[in-house]
Parts: C-alpha cells; sequence; structure tokens
C-alpha cells in the first residue's frame, strides 16, 4: 500500500530504495573482498627480530637473514626500506608485503619455487638475489633489474625468453649448462646492449660446459666474463671474437683445458682491450712439469694485458723468447706462483718487461710429484725438440741478454743457473715494485745482493724459506719500504745487510733462531741506519733478552711485536719512541715489570701493551707494575683480567678481576714485609759495624805494621827500605814538636859519644809519605827513644810511632826489647792509656831529673848513653 503525500511520489521513491539497497551490496562484497586481500597480506610475522639500519632520519635497510621464518616480517606501509635481506630462511614464495619501493632485495638460500607475478608488484627493485632456491624460471622479472643472481638452482635447459625485457641488466649471475645458448633467454635476434658482467662461475654455482661455441656470447657486448671452473675442455675458435671490450677473463680451475686453450682465447681476443687475464690451474694438480711454449702464447703480444695469472699449472718450464718477445709490455701484474719452476733462462728475461709492478713466483716446490690423474695433458708436458725457427729466435733472446749478463756463452745456448755465482748482478725490471717469492725452498746462505740498472723494488716478501745466514745487504736497491724474511730458520743477520735499506719501514723477522744472536747486539747497529722504521716483528724467535740499546735509532717505531718468546726480564729502551702504538709481549715468561722496565715505556701514555700468556706474579717486587696497571685505561692492555690470574708468594692463583682488591690485600703484607725488612737489615748492618769497627780498632797497630812490612817487602827499591845487615841508626828519637831543642840535643850528646842517631826533622826523606818515613827509621834503628811528655801522648804521629815501634820488637824481632822511654815530665806516667802502662811495667826508663831530683843532668846522659851501646 503507497501513502500518498505532497511532497514524495511512491512509484518514484520505490526505485530509488532499490538502487540503494543494489549499491550497498556491492559496497558490501567490495569490502569482503578488500577485507580478504588486507588479511591475506596481513599473513606476516610478528617481532621477527630484524636489525634496523637508521639513515637520515628514515629506515633504509632491514637484515631479517638466519631467522627460520616461514612467512615473511611484517613491515609498516609507511616505512621507506630500500633494501631487505631474507636469506637464509625457509619462505616458499615471494613476499607481497615488502614496501612498494624497494631497491634490493635478497631472498638466496630459501625454499622458493615460483616467481609468479609478485615481483611485478615492485617497479623500482634493481637488486634482486634468488640464489639456491627451487625456481623454475618464469619471464615476470621487474624491468627495472640491474643486478640478478639465479645460481644454484634447479634449472634444466636456458628458457627462451625468460630474461627478455631486462634491458637495463647490468650483472648476471647464472649456472652455466651444458650444450645451453644463453643467448636464448633474452628476446631473438636482439643484441643485449646493457649486460656488461656475466658470471658463470662454478665457484659459488653450477657450472659444466665441456665446450664452448661461437654462439653461446654472440648476443653480448661483456666487459667481464667470469667461465671458472666449469668443466671446460675445448674453448672453439671464434667463441670470444665478438668480445672486443672484454676487460676482465677468468678461465681458471679448469683443470682439463691446458695452455691449448690459453691459445685459443688470445687468439679470439688480439687487438681487443683485455686487460686482466685469470688461467690459473688450467692443468692438473699432479703430472709431468709443463712447457709454456712460443706457439701456445705467440697472440699474447697483441693484447694489452696488464695482469697474467698463470698460477697452479705445474709449469716447469717457460721456453726461451717467451717472456721476451710474447708477453705483452704492457703487463704489471705477473703472478706464476704454486708451480714447479725451476732456475734458468727466463729468469734473465724479465728485464725485458719494464712495466711490470708486482711479481708473484711464491710456492715453487716439488709437492706436486710426478704422479698421474686422469686429466693429465702429455702435449704440454717438458718433451719436443727445438725446431729452426724456435733456434733462431733464441739466439737473438741471448744477444739481447748479454748486454746485462756478459757470463753467457757465445758459443752455446746451454747455461745452468745453479752454476753461476750467486753474487753476480741481477738486473730487475726498472718498475718492479713488489716481489713475492715466498715457500720457494730457496737454501742458500746469502751474501752480498748487487741489482744492476733502475731498481724501484718496494716490497719484498720472502719468508718461509731456508736463509739460515745473512750475511750482506742489497746493493742497488735501495728503496725497499717492507721486508718480510719470517720463518726461514735464520739465526744470523749481519749488521751490514739492513744499512743499505734507508727506507725501510716494516720488517718482519719473526720465527727464526734469532735469540741468541740478538742478545749480542747491544750497541743498535743492527738496525741503526733504519730511521724510518714503524713495524718490527720478532715473535717466537727463542728471545730471552734484548740490549737495552737495541732500538736506540729508531725512533718511529709504532708497533712492536715480541711475543711467544722467552723474555723474562723487559729492559729495552723506548722512551725516544713519541708515535709508539703497540707493544706486544704476550706469551713470554715474564713474571714482573719492574720500575726500571716502567721508566723506560715511551714518554706518552697514547700506546697499548699486550701481556696475556705471561706467568705474571702478585709479589711485593711486582706491586709497583699492578699498581701502574690499576692507574691507566684498561685499554691501554689486552689482558682479560677476568680470566687473568697471577701467582701469590703462596704458589696459589688469584684472579686479577678485582684489581683494586687484591692490590689492598698486596699492599698490607708488603707494607709489614717492609718494615721488617728494613729494622733486620738495618740492625745486622749496625751489629756487623760494630764487630768490624772493634775488631779494626783493637789491632789497628798491627794492621798498619803489617800494611808497611807488606810495601816494605813488595816494594823494595824504595828509598830507604832496603833490608840492611846492620842498623843505619843506633837510635831513632820519637818526640812532639815541643821538645825539638830538647830532642835535637839529646841527638849531639848522644853523636858526640860516637852514636848514630835519627830523627825527623833531619832525617826522614823528602817527598816519601810521613808513616813510611817512621817505619822506615824504626826498621833501620837498633833502639827507639821515646821522650814521654803530655804532649807526646796527644800527637797522633807520636803514637804512631811508639805503636809501630811495638810492632817491630814483637813481629820482626821476635819480642826483643828496642824501646826506650825517657820521662821527661815524672807525672806523665799518670796520664799515659792503659795499653801504653804494660810498656812503662816491663820495660826500663829513664827520667830526666827535675830540680827536686837527687841525681843530676850527667848521670842521666851517662846512663842513656850506657842504655843504647848495651844493645849492641
Amino acid at each position: 500500500m503507497c501513502l500518498q503525500t505532497k511532497a514524495l511520489d511512491c512509484p518514484k521513491s520505490g526505485k530509488v530504495v532499490m538502487v540503494r539497497l543494489r549499491q550497498l551490496a556491492m559496497l558490501h562484497v567490495f569490502l569482503l573482498l578488500e577485507a580478504a586481500f588486507v588479511h591475506a597480506e596481513d599473513n606476516c610475522t610478528e617481532n621477527a627480530g630484524c636489525l634496523y639500519e637508521y639513515f637520515n632520519a628514515t629506515w633504509s635497510s632491514a637484515d631479517c637473514s638466519s631467522r627460520d621464518l616461514t612467512v615473511p616480517p611484517c613491515f609498516n606501509k609507511g616505512t621507506d626500506l630500500v633494501s631487505i635481506n631474507l636469506r637464509h630462511n625457509k619462505l616458499t614464495e615471494i613476499p607481497r608485503n615488502l614496501p612498494k619501493l624497494i631497491k634490493n632485495l635478497d631472498l638466496s638460500h630459501n625454499s622458493i619455487s615460483d616467481i609468479g607475478t609478485t615481483l611485478l608488484i615492485y617497479k623500482r627493485l634493481e637488486y634482486l638475489n634468488l640464489d639456491c632456491n627451487q625456481l623454475n624460471f618464469t619471464s615476470n622479472f621487474p624491468s627495472s633489474l640491474v643486478f640478478l643472481s639465479l645460481k644454484n638452482n634447479q634449472m634444466g635447459p636456458y628458457p627462451p625468453n625468460a630474461l627478455s625485457g631486462l634491458d637495463l641488466l647490468f650483472h648476471l649471475r647464472i649456472d652455466g649448462l651444458k650444450d645451453g645458448n644463453l643467448g636464448e633467454m633474452f628476446s631473438v635476434n636482439t643484441t643485449v646492449h646493457s649486460l656488461k658482467i656475466l658470471d658463470l662461475s662454478g665457484r659459488d654455482g653450477n657450472c659444466n660446459m665441456p665446450n664452448l661455441t661461437p654462439i653461446m656470447f654472440k648476443k653480448f657486448n661483456l666487459t667481464h666474463l667470469d667461465i671458472s671452473q666449469c668443466g671446460l675442455l675445448n674453448i672453439e675458435i671464434r667463441t670470444l671474437v665478438s668480445q672486443q671490450h672484454l676487460h676482465f677473463l677468468d678461465a681458471s680451475y679448469n683443470k682439463r683445458l691446458g695452455f691449448r686453450g690459453l691459445q685459443n682465447i688470445t687468439q679470439d681476443l688480439q687487438n681487443t682491450s683485455l686487460k686482466i687475464l685469470n688461467v690459473s690451474k688450467i692443468h692438473c694438480s699432479f703430472g709431468i712439469g709443463t712447457l709454456l711454449t712460443l706457439q701456445q702464447t705467440k697472440y699474447l703480444k697483441f693484447i694489452p694485458l696488464e695482469e697474467l695469472y698463470l698460477d697452479s699449472n705445474r709449469l716447469e718450464r717457460i721456453e726461451i723468447g717467451v717472456v721476451t718477445y710474447n708477453f705483452p709490455k704492457s703487463l704489471k701484474v705477473v703472478s706464476v706462483g704454486d708451480n714447479k719452476l725451476d732456475t734458468d733462462i727466463y729468469m734473465l728475461e724479465a728485464v725485458s718487461l719494464y712495466n711490470l709492478e708486482i711479481l708473484n713466483v711464491s710456492f715453487q716446490s716439488l709437492s706436486k710429484l710426478n704422479n698421474f690423474d686422469f686429466c693429465y695433458d702429455i702435449a704440454d708436458s717438458c718433451t719436443g725438440l727445438m725446431n729452426q725457427t724456435q733456434f733462431k729466435l733464441t739466439v737473438q733472446v741471448f744477444d739481447v741478454l748479454r748486454r746485462y749478463y756478459p757470463f753467457l756463452p757465445n758459443n752455446s745456448l746451454r747455461v745452468s743457473m745453479k752454476s753461476q755465482d750467486p753474487n753476480y748482478t741481477f738486473h730487475m725490471p726498472r718498475n718492479l715494485q713488489t716481489i713475492y717469492a715466498n715457500d720457494i725452498k730457496f737454501q742458500f746462505n746469502v751474501g752480498v745482493q748487487r741489482f744492476g740498472g733502475q731498481c724501484n723494488l718496494k716490497h719484498i716478501h720472502f719468508q718461509n724459506n731456508f736463509l739460515y745466514k745473512i750475511y750482506g745487504p742489497m746493493l742497488g736497491c735501495n728503496n725497499v719500504t717492507y721486508l718480510d724474511i719470517s720463518n726461514n730458520h735464520c739465526s744470523y743477520i749481519s749488521r751490514y745487510v739492513f744499512s743499505a735499506e734507508p727506507m725501510l719501514e716494516v720488517l718482519k723477522i719473526s720465527q727464526n733462531l734469532l735469540g741468541s744472536f740478538l742478545k749480542r747486539e747491544v750497541d743498535g747497529e743492527l738496525l741503526g741506519h733504519n730511521k724510518r722504521l714503524t713495524v718490527i716483528d720478532l715473535h717466537d724467535n727463542k728471545i730471552t733478552e734484548l740490549p737495552q740499546r737495541f732500538f736506540e735509532n729508531n725512533t718511529m717505531i709504532q708497533v712492536m711485536n715480541i711475543s711467544h718468546n722467552n723474555i723474562e726480564h723487559w729492559t729495552v729502551d723506548m722512551r725516544h719512541m713519541d708515535q709508539f702504538q703497540l707493544l706486544d709481549l704476550s706469551y713470554n715468561q715474564l713474571q714482573e715489570f719492574d720500575e726500571r722496565a716502567i721508566k723506560f715505556l715511551p714518554a706518552h701514555n697514547n700506546f697499548t701493551i699486550m701481556l696475556q700468556g705471561n706467568p705474571l706474579s702478585c709479589t711485593c717486587k711486582n706491586q709497583h707494575f699492578l699498581n701502574w696497571i690499576n692507574s691507566i685505561p684498561t685499554s691501554r692492555f689486552h689482558i682479560n683480567l677476568v680470566n687473568t690470574s697471577c701467582t701469590y708468594k703462596n704458589g696459589s692463583k688469584l684472579l686479577m678481576k678485582d684489581l683494586p682488591v687484591l692490590l689492598t690485600m698486596l699492599q698490607k703484607d708488603c707494607y709489614s714485609y717492609s718494615l721488617i725488612i728494613i729494622f733486620a737489615s738495618s740492625f745486622i748492618c749496625m751489629i756487623l759495624s760494630l764487630i768490624i769497627y772493634r775488631i779494626i780498632y783493637r789491632y789497628r797497630w798491627k794492621i798498619l805494621y803489617i800494611y808497611y812490612l807488606t810495601k816494605r817487602v813488595l816494594l823494595p827499591e824504595t828509598k830507604g827500605t832496603n833490608r840492611k845487615k846492620h842498623y843505619e841508626s843506633d837510635a831513632f828519637i820519637s818526640y812532639a814538636d815541643s821538645q825539638r831543642e830538647f830532642a835535637v840535643n839529646m841527638a849531639r850528646r848522644l853523636e858526640n859519644n860516637g852514636l848514630n842517631i835519627c830523627i825527623h826533622d833531619r832525617d826522614f826523606v823528602p817527598g816519601v809519605d810521613i808513616a813510611e818515613n817512621i817505619t822506615n827509621a824504626i826498621h833501620n834503628s837498633r833502639q827507639i827513644v821515646f821522650v814521654m811528655t803530655s804532649a807526646f801522648l796527644k800527637s797522633y804521629w807520636c803514637m804512631f810511632e811508639l805503636n809501630m815501634a811495638r810492632m817491630e820488637s814483637i813481629y820482626t824481632r821476635g819480642g826483643e826489647n828496642i824501646m826506650l822511654l825517657v820521662l821527661l815530665d815524672k807525672y806523665v806516667i799518670k796520664e799515659m792509656p792503659r795499653s801504653l802502662m804494660d810498656i812503662v811495667e816491663s820495660k826500663s826508663y829513664l827520667e830526666y831529673p827535675d830540680n827536686d831530683s837527687i841525681s843530676s843532668p850527667s848521670v842521666f846522659w851517662e846512663n842513656l848513653v850506657d842504655a843504647i851501646q848495651d844493645k849492641e
């Protein structure tokens, strides 16, 4: 029933309602579809643990690799991610929820089997890595791709047009398929101009292409081609002739290709722009030594090569003339390492490569025994006779070489380099800067090495040989900055060896036997001329000690490696090294680092010391060093203090992770021991001093007498010291200066009575020591008269004369009484010390009469004369 009104026409209103209902139904369906689509996109992993790199206020990259993801991580739609790494997961399809502006995507090492059309939604994608999946190829790649990697997938023959439309593709990595035509993957009858780098290598993929035909690369105009490890047996002529702009070619590790393949490659690429050619290991590892011939290399000279790699080819000989005439003069790098090269004329031909900068001849040994396997090529072995053309060319080579090496014979083309004097002048290529000659089993005691012409050699790698002793310098090569002669069993290096290398900056002489030799280099002359030396490596040399002045002349050293030796004490002076950065003393026998060693370290504080692996001690003797470690930043010590221990005084091991606590404990121990040591030492020294002093004081006169007696015996030529059968004087008068007048008067009276008298004021020999004059006078006098007064007892020399006379009486004259005391003062006896009282008590003496005496002076003089004459 329709309700009619003025404002509404009922039939018209019904139609409107039906339209509205239809629109609502369609909207509902659209919302359901959108919800389903959104739900599909929202099927992602929350909190996937991706690592984001933040750049310029936006997220620039996300690393979600190795997360075991089966569905992709969730990404905010508003993010500006341009690079996502999803390698090493378990994804089975291309993710649809990635940011639409993504440029770099790595999906390698997953389980993706179908690309579908998902990649087409990422219209700015430039880098795509799909290695190691399970792909069956389709053509649904975005046209924006510049880099594409498809190695290690389940690929059959190259699918036609699979890569058509990729007009910007610059770099392609794909497996090399047997009998496949890679060009079919691109648009038919169209040259692929954008592709410049093609990688078919089997090193990181699957490559099985035993035969290469001209059709393989016909569509391309490449600059880099890698066909290494592809099982190549043959490369047909004209296969590479279309690649006129090729700069890099790697055909290495095709073990059955042989030098015949090298000949075909160079024939196709002559007059091209090829710069780098790698034909290493194009022969099997085992078999007869191979020969590089003039025929195999005749096209090389037409290629402007700069780098040539011929490593690991069992190469034993290079035919005369190959280096001189066939090797391009543009060569800068030549590598013939890991072969069996013997010394021959081709070594001398190297001088013709005047642009050569790097030469690698390392790993020449007899390790490749003459065993055969299924792939050896007898055609390339060292067999065959020289034809007429080769003979003429060889004669020309000899004529050229005689300019540099006059010892080459004029009438023979056979010469053994082994028989030549190793000290002849060798001519290097004038631009050669680096030579690798390690592991060539060179066994010599090296003498003077002379180099002629222009020698610009800067880097020498000569490690792992047998240079037992090195005697002479390299004359003519004075620009060497890097020298490595490690692991050469060397026990001696003359101080002249490095004197000719003033530019030397890096010196590595580790793993030798130089410990005993270096210990004797106390004057620093070995490295005295190497003022620019910055790195020195002496590790593993059985060094027990380095002299203090070993680096005296090297002020620019920055790195010093002395690890893995047997050093117990570090005594090297390094205070002058202002640029020093690292001292490696790890794995030695250092127990302590005393104050002297710390004092000898560089004056600045911006350097590192490595001490791990040393038996450090936690004793009072090492306390200063431990305090020093604790006081400076730990970044200067490569010591894992958590796991490092030191030996305590009782032999226990203490962890150094709590070094402050350890130092507190050590400080208490050392403080108490210090006091005990100080007091004990002081007491012992005091007691010993007293005992020695007492002994010396008690026997002082005896000691003095023995001294002068010994001197008299040992030096009989001294005047007044010759032994006499008869005494020179009847009496020697000893007196103090205050009694000189009395003594002179006494001497005159006695001499008037026919006696020979000696007094020091008159008879001592000038220029002879007083003590020696006294002992001579006593020894040469029959009787010694002492004028005893208070002044006499106070005089040192008077008492010396008295005690010397006692020693003379006891030790020389067998206890004979030769002493006569004259007392001028009768009270002087009271002043005499106890040590002289025995003389007064046991010996006779005369008193000079004073005014109170009952005797007269004349009686005194008569008694004195009688006392002296009685001794005759």
